[in-house]
């Protein structure tokens, strides 16, 4: 997949895009909200205990302000404004406290749950592309977007977002109260934001750079650490652990390496935001002694002042940290747009139809065919196979067999022809009950990592157990099947690697007959298999054939005996090639 250019306003698109997501909760992200306005006003007015005790029992003032005089007219000047003082602090500590805990705890479950349902929007996007897409990514990159790159969504979508708002409102309060304090030492204080804009914008996008390349970087190690694990039979066979070792560590320091550099600007950023920090704490700190000295503000405003500051700054250094972590999301999230912006090749035209039962014939007229980028592999190749006929699909290597069954599933279009089911283009039909009419034994049975029923099933997921041990029954794996320590609930190994490769077939074609499609692919079924046990699986394939349509890819003299009839793959032209010997031989 290449990449495309990405434009400066990707922030909001992702948040345009991806945001509705967040919409379900806004119950929590109200409760969230509620209490963030709650810690934030606590943590606004923590410093007001301390000057009451400074202003009004240390160092009393001959003139004091508002709010002193009327805590003095309540508690007076004794040991019950020192009591009301600290009470007041354990208040506000409490209080302050349980609202962030809430917002914590709120804003975590909307975030956990934002996160799985783009994760299944992005799933369920991804089954929807076309073939032709999986054939171009591989499934460790899709499958780092849909654990990484989604999971960073969180700090984008949620935290940014709330946390944000959380520390505007706290800065906002804060100016407000220092203002009211002592307008001139506020300016003084704010004169250090330009530079802070100026270096988040800055590094923000150095930030977003290295961590895209890092997250290329962790994509390219899903993609070597799958192949090495998924082949480790070829890897230990040919003795290269040493070289998969050694593909392994290249790709992981040059992640490791993008990683370091991320960090490192994300680092020097925060160094300098702590120095512009310390530059504006300077300021602040000489000119409010040279207005204590002056007589201005009293040394209790002074104290609190400089509370507020570091109220003010905790703020900002915080919104600088996530500024880098939304940098990061946003590179994870440009990946994410990649494959959701995509759209299916393949689709239902409008007012396709269901497709019908087939009673007559499947034929392929004059179809080109080639993959995206090469050469034609079919040229105006046309056959015609008949209503409950066997047809082998013979030929070299590479001549286009299986991308003609792929053709008739309509996992691709042909650049040029039809293919007609009973007369009707299959692009007329809905690709759902197209499907539905075919079931396919393939080269290599794919099974899935769970229970031999569960992958009889798959073939019709609504068939009850009676059903699936008919099927096994039909193809000849009920027998092993009820050996198998947990007989059907038996888990099977990644791939079905724990069964032999005819007992793999088996059940595929348990599978097949269990979904009972008139439309039969059989790719290469005996492929790999010893003779006994691709002699025993021909009497199989006989008894699941009967009834259906067959197309069978094959180049072997015991799988061509099921045909009636043979099709050669010529200069990408189907040719007919007569009859099979057994045919022959009964016509005889």
């Amino acid at each position: 997949m290449t990449r495309r250019r990405v434009d400066r306003g990707t922030l909001w698109r992702l948040v345009r895009r991806l945001g509705p997501h967040a919409r379900p909760h806004w119950v929590r992200l109200l409760v969230g909200f509620a209490a963030m306005t709650v810690a934030a006003l606590a943590e606004v007015i923590r410093p007001w205990p301390v000057k009451v005790v400074f202003d009004g029992l240390l160092i009393p003032q001959d003139t004091p302000d508002a709010v002193m005089q009327r805590m003095i007219g309540l508690f007076g000047q004794g040991d019950l404004l020192l009591t009301v003082s600290c009470l007041a602090l354990l208040g506000i500590a409490v209080i302050g406290g349980a609202a962030g805990y809430l917002q914590s705890t709120m804003i975590a479950s909307v975030g956990q749950r934002v996160i799985a349902d783009i994760r299944l929007e992005l799933y369920r996007h991804v089954q929807r592309l076309s073939h032709s897409f999986h054939d171009s990514v591989s499934t460790a990159d899709i499958v780092s977007r849909l654990t990484g790159d989604v999971r960073l969504m969180r700090d984008l979508l949620i935290e940014a977002g709330i946390l944000f708002a959380a520390r505007t409102l706290v800065l906002a309060g804060t100016v407000v109260i220092m203002a009211l304090m002592d307008w001139r030492l506020t300016l003084v204080a704010l004169s250090i934001l330009p530079g802070l804009v100026w270096l988040t914008r800055r590094y923000g996008t150095r930030i977003k750079d290295a961590a895209r390349l890092q997250r290329k970087g962790e994509g390219r190690i899903a993609v070597v650490m799958t192949e090495g694990i998924s082949a480790i039979s070829l890897v230990k066979g040919f003795a290269n652990e040493a070289h998969e070792e050694a593909r392994f560590a290249e790709q992981n320091e040059t992640s490791a390496v993008a990683g370091v550099v991320s960090t490192k600007v994300s680092a020097e950023m925060d160094r300098l935001v702590q120095v512009v920090l310390a530059i504006g704490t300077c300021a602040v700190l000489w000119y409010g002694v040279m207005r204590v000295r002056g007589g201005a503000i009293s040394p209790g405003d002074l104290l609190v002042f400089t509370a507020y500051l570091t109220t003010l700054h905790k703020p900002i250094r915080r919104m600088s940290s996530m500024s880098a972590r939304v940098a990061k999301a946003t590179a994870s999230g440009e990946r994410l747009l990649e494959v959701l912006d995509l759209r299916p090749e393949i689709t239902d035209r409008p007012g396709a139809r269901r497709a019908p039962e087939l009673r007559r014939w499947i034929s392929f007229l004059d179809v080109t065919f080639g993959y995206p980028g090469g050469p034609d592999i079919l040229r105006n190749a046309t056959f015609t196979m008949r209503a409950g006929e066997c047809v082998a699909l013979v030929g070299a290597s590479g001549m286009g067999k299986s991308s003609a069954a792929k053709l008739l599933m309509r996992f691709y279009e042909p650049r040029a022809g039809r293919i007609l089911l009973d007369g009707t283009d299959i692009r007329d039909l809905t690709l759902e009950s197209l499907r539905d009419r075919i079931s396919v034994v393939p080269q290599d049975p794919q099974l899935f990592a769970t229970t031999v029923r569960d992958n009889i099933a798959y073939g019709r997921l609504d068939a009850d157990d009676a059903d699936i041990r008919a099927a096994a029954a039909a193809a000849g794996a009920d027998r092993f099947i009820r050996r198998l320590p947990q007989g059907y609930d038996t888990v099977l190994g990644e791939r079905g690697e724990t069964l032999s490769g005819g007992q793999r077939q088996r059940i595929a074609i348990a599978r097949a007959l269990l979904r009972d499609a008139p439309i039969l692919i059989l790719d290469e079924p005996l492929s790999g298999l010893d003779q006994q046990t691709a002699e025993e699986l021909v009497r199989t394939l006989r008894m699941v054939m009967l009834g259906r349509t067959t197309l069978l890819i094959a180049h072997d003299d015991l799988s061509l005996r099921l045909a009636d009839r043979i099709v050669r793959l010529e200069n990408g032209r189907f040719v007919e090639n007569g009859f099979p010997p057994l045919v022959l031989e009964q016509k005889a």
